[in-house]
C-alpha cells in the first residue's frame, strides 16, 4: 500500500461519512492517476507532447489544492496530498516541486509528528534526492516504523536501506538488505539490495561481504 492510499484507508476511518471525505475524493483519484507516470524516477514519459500533457494535468491538480488549502491552511489532508502530488513533480523536475513538497510534508507532520504517511513521504522524498539527506530520511523511516508498532512496516524498512546505502553505512546496509530478504522473500528486488551492498563491501575490502 503506497502513501497515498494508506492516508486514503486512515481517512475514511477517521471521517465517518463526513462531506469532507466525500469532497477530497475526486482530487485523490486524480492524483493516483498519475502516480504510474511520474510516481517514481525516472518519470513513465516518452516524448515532449506526453510530458505537457502531464504537466498540465499536474498544474490543474495543484491550482485546485492551492484554493482548498487557501480556505483552510491547517487541513492535514490537503497538505499530504498536495506534498505527495509535489513529491511527484519533483520526478519530472517541476520548478518548486522540491520545495514545494518539503514544506507541506513538514506542515503535515508539526502538526501530527506520528503521521506514519507523511513520514514515510517526506522520507523517500529525502532519501532519493541528495546523501547529504539521508541521516534526515533514516530519522523519518525510523520514525514511520516505531509509530506503525512492533509489525515490519515494509515501506519503512525498505526505505531504511536505501538511508543507510547512501550514508555510505555499507555493513549495516547489508544487514538491512537481509533482513528485507528474510521478512519478504517472495520480494526479488531486496536480493539485489544484498548483492549490491555485498558488492559495494568487497570493494572496499571489508570481509564481513563474504559471510
Amino acid at each position: 500500500m503506497n502513501a497515498l492510499s494508506r492516508l486514503l484507508l486512515i481517512m475514511a476511518i477517521a471521517c465517518c461519512g463526513a462531506t469532507a471525505c466525500l469532497a477530497a475524493e475526486p482530487l485523490a483519484e486524480r492524483i493516483k492517476q498519475l502516480e504510474p507516470i511520474i510516481g517514481s524516477y525516472p518519470p513513465d514519459i516518452h516524448s515532449k507532447a506526453e510530458l505537457d500533457a502531464v504537466k498540465k494535468r499536474y498544474r490543474a491538480i495543484k491550482s485546485e489544492l492551492d484554493k482548498r488549502i487557501a480556505a483552510k491552511p491547517k487541513d492535514q489532508t490537503l497538505l499530504f496530498m498536495r506534498g505527495h502530488l509535489q513529491s511527484m513533480g519533483h520526478n519530472m523536475d517541476y520548478p518548486g516541486a522540491w520545495q514545494g513538497a518539503t514544506d507541506d510534508l513538514k506542515a503535515v507532520l508539526r502538526s501530527n509528528p506520528g503521521n506514519i504517511p507523511a513520514l514515510l513521504e517526506l522520507g523517500e522524498l529525502w532519501v532519493n534526492s541528495e546523501a547529504s539527506l539521508a541521516p534526515n530520511a533514516e530519522s523519518l523511516f525510523r520514525a514511520a516504523q516505531c509509530y506503525n508498532g512492533p509489525e515490519p512496516l515494509e515501506e519503512a524498512q525498505r526505505g531504511l536501506f536505501f538511508a543507510l546505502y547512501y550514508q555510505g553505512k555499507m555493513r549495516d546496509a547489508l544487514r538491512q538488505s537481509e533482513y528485507l530478504t528474510q521478512t519478504w522473500p517472495k520480494n526479488a528486488q531486496y536480493r539485489n539490495l544484498e548483492k549490491a551492498a555485498r558488492t559495494a563491501l568487497k570493494r572496499a575490502g571489508d570481509k564481513e561481504a563474504d559471510l
